[in-house]
């Protein structure tokens, strides 16, 4: 009798373990943990969309407009979106920033979400928009580490300009946001990506994904990603 391909095999286990925990998960109801920790969001027309997949997985096209908002996510608790919608991002961010041939600007919303959310002795910074250029094949890790700092931990991006300090994906419990997300009050100068691309193990893992199983498969990835630090 023949058999599965290995790789289809581990895709297929992946699958059915996501599947498990999500049942898991959605037997919990309201005891489940969420975690706070950087959302990542991708344009999707003039809306944002929770990304299944890492920044180092997209390739944004000129005029778009990537976002991070600092927030608690789960499956029973989802993260809220950036304000500002993504053509307004653009048109904040990348304003004075004329069109270049090979060179493409990508908006990038950094929203450090509500001070209920922040680290004990932590002040979330206001959001801010930044255009990011970099070549047409730079990927949304190359354009983010180009301009602002990153503390990552095995891949996983735990802080991002210098917020928060020092933790990574915290368990949180009952938390409600008790503001909702702010409008971008300020523009940074346009940067330039030049360094390589490197590689997508090397960028944020998704822990959650809006994509049924892309998001499972995300949401497994996270499980075993923090009980391996247990």
């Amino acid at each position: 009798m023949p058999h599965a391909p290995r790789s289809l095999t581990r895709n297929l286990s992946l699958v059915l373990v996501a599947i498990l925990l999500f049942s898991l998960s959605t037997a919990a109801g309201a005891q489940a943990t969420a975690y706070r920790y950087w959302n990542f969001w991708t344009q999707d027309g003039d809306s944002w969309s929770y990304s299944p997949v890492g920044p180092a997985s997209t390739n944004p096209t000129e005029g778009s407009a990537q976002a991070w908002r600092f927030d608690a996510s789960s499956l029973q608790v989802a993260g809220l979106a950036p304000a500002d919608s993504p053509i307004a991002a653009f048109e904040i961010a990348c304003a004075d920033v004329g069109p270049i041939v090979g060179i493409k600007r990508v908006a990038i919303v950094i929203d450090a979400g509500d001070q209920a959310l922040a680290p004990p002795g932590e002040t979330p910074p206001k959001p801010a928009a930044y255009c990011a250029e970099g070549p047409l094949a730079a990927n949304g890790y190359d354009l983010l580490k180009s301009i602002l700092a990153l503390r990552t931990d095995n891949g996983f991006i735990c802080g991002i300009s210098g917020y928060p300090l020092s933790e990574c994906a915290t368990p949180v419990a009952d938390y409600v946001a008790s503001t909702p997300p702010q409008l971008i009050t300020t523009h940074q100068p346009a940067v330039t990506a030049d360094k390589p691309a490197e590689s997508a193990a090397q960028s944020s893992l998704a822990p959650l994904g809006t994509a049924l199983v892309f998001g499972l498969l995300a949401v497994a990835g996270f499980y075993f990603w923090r009980r391996s630090r247990s």
